[in-house]
């Protein structure tokens, strides 16, 4: 894998709605140097600030005497600190502006609704851009932001936000990436954007429309996908990683029963208040590369990693999700109900035999990538243990490496799902370190070569 080794070609990035840090630990280890991370939960920021900015291995270059190092409100931001994003503009001093605006008002997985307040977060993305005219752009949302609401009479998100950067200047190219492409053990299908300053491929807003900027998006798409992939090969080659890395990779270390369905030893959760919460009390060997991908950054083998507390299932819970992984496998009862892995439990199912309305759950297959981590740990039954996944086994299968702690409330509920982000939600709603980090060094070893070999010849 080819490398800057000239300090001056070194991308700096600001990482807007950054959450608890996906993105950023990606590009970071990338080798790209933050400057920036604009994010209004104070318990998702602490996560990103705790392993990224105080984090001497990495390049952080947050300017504290100018802005101090905190959680912010995009909206807040962009009232009292707009100069301070103009003057890195007027500098010309950022080269790269990523983030995933909240997407919970596109999502399929949730209603769609048009009226939902985040869905304008996309556009507050643009004001940042519009102000600090980095020289590209990454948007990273889920597939729902280019279908139109329910009665299509206004155009998608996704178009909307191409007609602004067309006006802004950026040729916007979109794709749909799967970060098990990337190596992560898990089917996450998410849409890219990816803004080009409009000079670079040799377009001048003066002769061409914004339809015609728009057009020449649509066609450059394929390539950037091509060249993607291209690149994708060497990524996984450098990590020793497939597009195919299973659950099994990158959890089968973390389980708490051995082969004869006997419990490990134990000991009391430390990152849970009191004692009445248990972790494993030490990890099996790895048994994949991922799984040593993920723990070589320890130190040592047999370290143990933050948030593996278990949920306090009861006896009735722990035998209904018995229950399951047996029917689940067995050949009739998945004929009779259509029960299948990594599929939602039947309704049918779900009423007759767990007394339960929920068919949202899925079980994993631990013979293939893991299903969409969400935010709600209910959503996903082990692959062959009757018991949710912990915090660390969803951040395993979104990537993020044992020595990343994350900070805050496992769960909240009620009111407090206003103002709390848990830890949960954090891994949930991250994009995946390992893809952003292959994006990140296509970034820095490729997009240059990408843009003189397809500047438009006028």
């Amino acid at each position: 894998m080819v490398f800057f080794g000239d300090a001056s070609n070194i991308m700096k990035f600001i990482d807007l709605f950054s959450g608890c840090g996906g993105f950023s630990l990606g590009l970071l280890n990338a080798g790209l140097t933050g400057r920036l991370a604009i994010e209004k939960n104070k318990d998702a920021f602490n996560t990103l600030n705790n392993n990224l900015i105080k984090n001497k291995k990495f390049n952080y270059n947050w300017d504290d005497e100018i802005l101090s190092v905190g959680n912010y409100d995009i909206h807040t931001f962009l009232d009292n600190h707009s100069c301070y994003l103009l003057e890195l503009g007027n500098k010309q001093d950022i080269d790269l502006i990523v983030g995933g605006p909240p997407c919970q008002g596109f999502s399929s997985a949730g209603r769609r609704d048009p009226a939902d307040p985040r869905n304008q977060l996309a556009y507050d993305y643009l004001k940042v851009v519009s102000l600090v005219k980095p020289k590209y752009l990454i948007l990273e949302n889920v597939v729902g932001i280019q279908h139109a609401f329910k009665g299509g009479e206004e155009l998608p998100v996704s178009q909307k936000i191409k007609k602004e950067l067309s006006s802004l200047g950026y040729i916007p190219i979109s794709i749909i990436e799967d970060s098990a492409d990337w190596g992560v053990p898990q089917n996450r299908k998410r849409f890219l954007l990816l803004g080009i300053r409009a000079e670079f491929l040799g377009v001048s807003l003066d002769k061409f429309s914004t339809q015609e900027i728009i057009s020449l998006g649509n066609e450059l798409s394929p390539k950037l996908k091509t060249e993607l992939e291209a690149y994708q090969a060497v990524f996984l080659s450098e990590k020793d990683l497939n597009n195919k890395q299973s659950v099994e990779d990158a959890i089968s270390d973390l389980k708490t029963l051995d082969e004869d369905s006997i419990p490990l030893d134990m000991s009391i959760a430390e990152d849970a208040p009191g004692f009445r919460f248990k972790r494993i009390k030490a990890l099996s060997l790895s048994s994949s590369n991922y799984q040593k991908l993920m723990r070589n950054h320890q130190g040592y083998e047999g370290k143990i990693p933050s948030g593996l507390r278990l949920a306090n299932h009861t006896i009735y819970v722990i035998n209904k999700f018995k229950r399951v992984l047996a029917d689940i496998d067995d050949p009739i009862l998945r004929n009779e109900y259509s029960l299948s892995r990594c599929k939602s439990i039947p309704a049918e199912y779900a009423n007759k035999v767990m007394c339960t309305k929920k068919a949202i759950m899925r079980v994993l297959d631990k013979s293939k990538p893991s299903v969409t981590i969400t935010t709600l740990p209910d959503d996903i039954l082990h692959y062959d243990e009757p018991r949710i996944l912990t915090v660390r086994e969803c951040a395993r299968i979104q990537s993020f490496p044992d020595w990343f702690d994350f900070y805050g409330p496992y769960t909240t509920g009620g009111n407090r799902r206003k103002s709390n982000c848990p830890k949960y939600t954090q891994v949930g709603n991250a994009v995946p370190p390992l893809m952003a980090e292959g994006i990140g060094l296509f970034m820095m070893n490729c997009i240059t070569n990408f843009i003189e070999n397809n500047k438009v010849n006028l």
